[in-house]
Parts: structure tokens; sequence; C-alpha cells
């Protein structure tokens, strides 16, 4: 491929910090910025800010814990001449460099890696209404890169708002961020065999439908009534706020693990933390949404990750999508047979994160590939 220089948008907050805990799509800017970095072809890749501020002295840190050049973060109208292409993730570009760099000729593309479907459609039946997406920016793109969790229900939605092709791209990750944080915590990150009574987490941000408790709650419970002898804890996080919630509050108390005072609701953690100090295995759900980065940490760490991803059905602990005995029994072979299956376990990990890598030739020759054909 002949050499090329490539840009993708991020937020930089008004404070200077760049909020890379946020969300996954933020830490997938920065995988995405890696995978270029790492090809040959690619000249230079620049982290171009459309935010409220300019980075503050200590986002410096990210080029020591990320490998990210400082010096990479720019405003796009600074470097405009030097961009082949420019990748819309992390913020949205405004209408007038949107035309200018179409005038120049730099290929646009608008990288989802969200379900912008569903957002907006709870967005419209919320009280008080929120912003769903908008779309003053539906004639600027060339393609549309989408994760593959995505595709089932917004490829033709954005097909049909956009008008211009929509590409299947891998999920890629790294663990940098989990690294990250390895340095300043009080216990060692991955998973310890040994103890008879289990600590489970249940992580679902409750921010979506896509991704709530309530199923892992009930495959939880459906466990517990099993096999109660298996449980020390259920941990509930990301859900402080709900105990201000009738249903709720009415939801939890009905489950033997509440009754039993087993289960606690907790607030948000940052992933490895929780994992290295509360947490012997995981149980998640999600609906429309089967990949998550939550996955690729919890498999890193060798925790026993109970799921209904049918993306990795050959990973972790599978069970049928809206069937909690079907989750607890999941649950049941995860915290019984762990310990004696964690070397394979590991094994079979090992082959996934190597798919996934950012860095792997295999997702820099896709990616590129697409690059490719947008030069027609």
């Amino acid at each position: 491929m002949r050499q090329y220089t490539v840009g993708i948008t991020i937020w930089v907050h008004a404070n200077g910090e760049l909020g890379l805990y946020e969300n996954g799509l933020r830490q997938n800017v920065l995988f995405l910025h890696n995978l270029f970095r790492a090809s040959p072809a690619c000249k230079r890749v620049y982290l171009l800010n459309h935010g409220e501020g300019e980075p503050a002295a200590g986002v410096s840190t990210i080029s020591a814990e990320y490998g990210i050049d400082p010096r990479s973060i720019v405003r796009t109208k600074d470097i405009a001449e030097k961009i082949d292409y420019v990748i819309v993730m992390g913020a949205a570009l405004d209408v007038e460099t949107a035309e200018a760099l179409k005038k120049r000729g730099t290929k646009l593309i608008n990288y989802k890696g969200g379900n912008g479907i569903v957002i907006s459609m709870e967005a419209i039946i919320a009280q008080p209404p929120r912003d769903g997406e908008r779309y003053f920016d539906r004639a600027f793109y060339d393609a549309i890169w989408m994760t593959p969790q995505h595709i089932h229900t917004y490829k033709s939605y954005c097909e049909a708002i956009y008008r211009c092709p929509v590409f299947e791209v891998p999920q890629i990750w790294q663990p940098i961020f989990l690294e990250a944080r390895f340095a300043t915590l009080q216990a060692p990150y991955g998973y310890r065999p040994g103890n008879p009574k289990k600590r489970v987490g249940i992580l679902d941000p409750n921010i979506t439908v896509m991704k709530t408790s309530h199923m892992p709650m009930l495959v939880c419970e459906a466990a517990y009534r099993k096999r109660p002898e298996l449980f020390q804890a259920v941990y509930v996080t990301n859900a402080i706020q709900l105990q201000q919630s009738l249903h709720f509050n009415s939801f939890a108390q009905r489950l033997t693990l509440t009754q039993d005072k087993l289960l606690t609701v907790e607030p948000r953690f940052v992933t490895a933390d929780f994992l290295a100090h509360h947490a012997d295995a995981v149980v998640t759900h999600h609906w429309e949404n089967g990949l998550n980065y939550l996955y690729y940490d919890v498999l890193n760490g060798g925790y026993p990750l109970v799921h209904n991803s049918e993306f990795l059905r050959e990973y972790g602990y599978y069970y049928e999508s809206w069937d909690a005995d079907s989750g607890g029994e999941a649950l049941i072979r995860a915290l019984s047979e762990h310990d004696r299956n964690y070397s394979r376990y590991c094994d079979d990990v090992r082959r996934l994160l190597q798919q996934v890598s950012a860095v792997a030739h295999h997702n820099i020759v896709f990616h590129e590939k697409l690059l490719r054909e947008l030069d027609g």
C-alpha cells in the first residue's frame, strides 16, 4: 500500500482531560491509533481534537502509559493538508472542517463503535427526552465502518441515512488500559484459584437497555438456589443510583441472594480495580451488543466470564440469552470447575486475544484494504 497519513477524531474536555475510562469508544480510539501506527505504510497517525479544551499538562503521561506521543494530539485545521484519511470516531466533525477536507480530497470515514439506533430509540421515549443521533453530517462520508455486534440492527439504518457503504470491521483490543492500572493496585490482578466460596461481580452499566443487571442478577439467583455453598458474595456495580428506583428495589428484594444478605449494590469501578480486589467471577448479559471490552478485560485475567455473547460461544462460560436457568448452570460450572480447567481456559483466551489484538498483522491488513477501496 502507498504511504499514507490518517487522523482519528477525539474529544478533549474543557479541563484538558481525555476521559479514557468514561466509555469504550474513547479506548477504541487509542486501539485504532495503535493499529495504524504499527503499519509500515502509515507515515503518521494524528489524534484530531474536536473537543472543548486543549490537553492538560498531565495528559503528557499518556506517552508513557499508552505509548501515544502527546504531539500527535492536534486541531484538524492545523494539519489538514497532511491527512489522507480522517476517521470520525471520538468526536464529530463540524461542517466547515468536513467540507474543507472533502474539497482537498481527504477520505472521510464514520466509525460506528456504538449502537446509535438503540440509543436514539431510548432517547425519544425518555422522560425528560434526551438527545439521540443528529444527522447534520449525513452527506460527509465516503464509508461507514461498523463493529460486528451492531451490524444486525444498525447497518441498514446507517445505509439509509448516510447513503454510503457500510463495512463490517473487527473489534480490536489491547490490554493497555488494564496495564496502566497495575502500578496503583493494592492487590494482584488475575484469577487466584483455591477459594471454595466465590465472589461474583456484575459490571453491566445500567445506562442502556442493551446492558443492564437484570439478567445477571437472575442468573446468580438461579445458581444460588441450586448451589448456595459456592457463593461468598454477589456485587452489583454501576447500580448505587438505582437504590432510588422502586422497580429495582422491588426486583432485588425478591431474590433469595438479597434476603440471605449476599447481594449488595455498589457504585462504578474501574474494571481492573474491581477484578483485583472484589471478584472471582463475572456474570454479564447483553441485548444486541455482543462484543464488549469488558469481556476481554475479564478473560485476560483468567477470570471465569459467564456471558450470552454469540460471538464468543467458544470462550468463557456461555449461556442462552434471556434464559436464567441456562445462565445458572453456566455459572455453577464456572464456580465449581474453573480451578480444574484454569490452564486450558487461559490457553483458549490467549488465542482469542491474539485474534482481536489491535497490532496483529491480520487486523492491520484488513483495515488497510478498506482504505485502498476508498481510493478507487
